[in-house]
């Protein structure tokens, strides 16, 4: 076992954004500083009023080429910003001595930057698009810059290997986890209380959601929703859910207090088009609440439901409202799939996930003789 590792990871949002990426580098990070590794990020400056360098959890934050308008209306970066932070990066990284390189996928262009001065570099894949063309092009690309790939989800190692015919050998499962301790409740479920938690952006489709719900009420009238999270959407998901009862578009919840919603609640939707695990899903598993999602081709999170924790529905507004009045009236199968949810949550603990992490950059760092 190899300690004391020095270890750079490279990865667009950083906290204090809030995103599934954002918590796995957070998550894993943290713990890895805990085991007497020195961990650094270096990542986007999205906000002028954020510190170029800190220390956050014992992790050294560098940040830099800010970058004002970074995501775009129609929630694409803007090549600019891709661009200033690829050279800044590797200008960064050039004269930097690591054990171990760590890229996350986003936004890929800052991986082709910095292979030709850094070494090992480890490959993370969050997700395997079909489209744009642009994007599948790039991925084709970043599919031979990595030493390593590593792949958040079995459905993303999967698409590696059938989309990009990268040979499975050379990819390593490093899933995402939940905090079980944070979310374990004994709490009793209000019924009927559905929540979605995440970011409010077109590809979550949560107006989906809300025109379902509209649906509910008609046959469930005590059912409540609660959506919370931020992005370009808000607004339009507010005017949508405007005059719908017991409708709550909350916005952006201090953590303490989202993990109570979701603690309290009976059902988590998550109606996403395309995710890399879904880590929201995983989270509200802990709490023990079962989950319905939608059967997009690249939303990872529906093979959770393998395990008989949460339901896959076709993606129309009817099928979502059917399968929540369905199981609102089914006690039985509600139990059977919290009971599920619970076990399976505690096997994807961030501990034993930093454990996973920690083997893997061990490797690493043997084969590469550092």
């Amino acid at each position: 076992m190899v300690t004391g590792l020095k270890i750079a990871f490279l990865t667009e949002f950083f906290y204090p954004h809030i995103g599934g990426c954002e918590t796995r580098f957070f998550e894993i990070g943290r713990r890895l500083v805990d085991r007497g590794h020195d961990v650094h990020v270096f990542t986007i400056q999205f906000d002028r009023n954020l510190a170029k360098e800190e220390e956050i959890c014992g992790i050294k934050v560098n940040r830099y080429a800010y970058s004002r308008s970074y995501i775009s209306q129609d929630s694409f970066r803007s090549f600019r910003g891709i661009a200033n932070y690829s050279f800044a990066s590797l200008f960064k990284l050039q004269a930097s001595k690591f054990d171990i390189y760590y890229s996350n996928q986003w936004p890929m262009l800052h991986s082709l930057f910095v292979k030709p001065v850094v070494s090992p570099l480890i490959q993370e894949w969050c997700e395997v698009w079909d489209n744009p063309l642009k994007v599948r092009l790039m991925q084709k690309m970043l599919r031979h810059v990595g030493d390593y790939h590593v792949a958040v989800s079995e459905f993303t190692k999967q698409r590696l290997m059938t989309s990009l015919k990268i040979d499975g050998k050379k990819i390593f499962l490093v899933p995402n986890g939940v905090d079980s301790a944070r979310f374990a409740s004994s709490a009793k479920k209000v019924w009927g209380r559905i929540v979605y938690a995440g970011r409010i952006v077109p590809h979550k489709r949560v107006e989906m959601l809300v025109e379902a719900f509209r649906a509910v009420k008609e046959k469930v009238p005590q059912a409540e929703l609660h959506i919370v999270g931020s992005g370009l959407s808000l607004e339009s998901i507010k005017e949508r859910a405007a005059g719908i009862k017991d409708c709550y578009v909350h916005g952006f919840l201090p953590e303490k207090q989202m993990i109570e919603l979701v603690k309290s609640s009976w059902l988590f939707v998550l109606p996403s088009e395309r995710e890399g695990s879904g880590i929201a899903a995983m989270e509200a598993m802990a709490a023990g609440v079962p989950f319905v999602t939608l059967d997009y081709p690249n939303n990872a999170a529906k093979e959770f439901c393998r395990f008989n924790c949460g339901l896959v529905v076709a993606p129309l507004e009817s099928s979502v409202a059917q399968a929540i009045i369905r199981l609102f009236g089914d006690e039985t199968t509600w139990q059977a799939l919290s009971s599920n949810a619970l076990n399976v949550a505690r096997g994807h603990d961030w501990d034993m996930v930093t454990d996973r992490m920690e083997d893997f950059f061990n490797m690493v760092v043997t084969e590469s003789g550092k």
